[in-house]
């Protein structure tokens, strides 16, 4: 029998879209430090990821195949790192390994000057349905036992967060620009990831929901802090709140996405805003955004004493050079870089 729409778009029961694979398991719950997590009765093991040196070039695009992530170079100058969640039988739930490859990636693109520009989306038609809230977001085989006599562990539900909150913290590390693409349902910790990026590009066929609230707990994944700068007070409360569904086109009227297309126009829109960006300064663009975002607490005296200090890095540039230069000779610009 297949599932609802709720079902589907729901972080409890995501996992169970392949329900055939699922039929007569069980949850039960996990044993500390992820009590309050459920896990199915059969453990799943998971594949290693292939060596990320390998690469399959077609279509003037690199692209790495793994089971978790896809990740390809698209781009006039390959400059768009392309990163698609790969779990699309379970709406892209996510779980500790993804979450381990996806730092690790980010980690690698912070360190590479080639990478201009981020789109993260998600295979088949979700984008994110939140944490994989079937067990598989255990990085461990098997639970250990429980002892009978198992009491709460603070601080090992703690640590076992990091699993989660260090990729996040890696994404808000990011300093090029990134554009989410939402190709569908964004749910918990997919909505807070579309939250924490710079742009996004959705579809009509998205909707949002701050799902957290429904499970007893508020958005751990930094929603609390993104969604309010995103929709402002008001909305963001409404949301985390009552934990209901929003619509794209109320996500979009609220300030949530930059473009609200139909699904088919969906990646031309998308790639079209990440060449635009691609094809900028990226040093002056690294800087504007963390200006943007270091000095949003500060007065503006402050502000503008950091721009003191950071103006000479990009005035003195070789892009900057190149800008006055395009500009003089009425010609399109080519930023290198440097």
């Amino acid at each position: 029998m297949p599932l609802s729409e709720e079902q589907i778009t729901d972080p409890l029961t995501c996992f169970s879209a392949n329900e055939e694979a699922y039929t007569g398991t069980t949850l039960r719950p996990l044993a500390p430090p992820l009590a309050g997590r459920y896990q199915i009765a059969i453990v799943h093991g998971f594949d290693a990821p292939p060596d990320v040196n390998q690469f399959n070039i077609q279509q003037n695009r690199k692209t790495v195949m793994s089971d978790l992530i896809l990740t390809e170079r698209r781009g006039k100058k390959e400059g768009i790192l392309w990163m698609t969640l790969n779990r699309p039988e379970k709406m892209n739930a996510l779980t500790f390994p993804l979450l381990k490859e996806m730092r690790e990636i980010l980690i690698d693109a912070r360190f590479d000057r080639s990478v201009r520009c981020i789109v993260i989306t998600g295979a088949g038609r979700g984008f994110c349905a939140g944490m994989d809230m079937g067990g598989n977001a255990n990085p461990d085989r098997e639970p250990p036992p429980e002892p009978k006599d198992a009491k709460p562990d603070p601080e090992g539900y703690r640590l076992n967060f990091r699993h989660e909150t260090e990729t996040y913290i890696a994404l808000k590390r990011m300093e090029v620009p990134i554009i989410a693409m939402i190709n569908g349902p964004a749910v918990g910790a997919g909505f807070d990831l579309v939250s924490h990026c710079d742009m996004a590009v959705g579809s009509t066929a998205a909707r949002f929901q701050v799902a957290y609230v429904k499970r007893g707990v508020f958005a751990d994944l930094g929603g609390f802090w993104s969604l309010p700068k995103i929709l402002g007070w008001r909305k963001a409360m409404e949301m985390m709140m009552t934990g209901r569904f929003m619509s794209a086109q109320e996500a979009h009227e609220a300030g949530l996405t930059n473009y609200l297309v139909e699904p088919e126009e969906l990646e031309a829109k998308t790639m079209e805003l990440a060449q635009e960006v691609e094809s900028g300064p990226p040093i002056a663009q690294k800087l504007g955004k963390m200006l943007a975002l270091r000095t949003a607490h500060l007065d503006f005296d402050t502000a503008m004493q950091w721009s003191e200090s950071a103006i000479p890095v990009v005035g003195l540039s070789q892009d900057s050079i190149e800008g006055m230069r395009a500009f003089g000779e009425r010609r399109e610009t080519d930023f290198t870089g440097r």
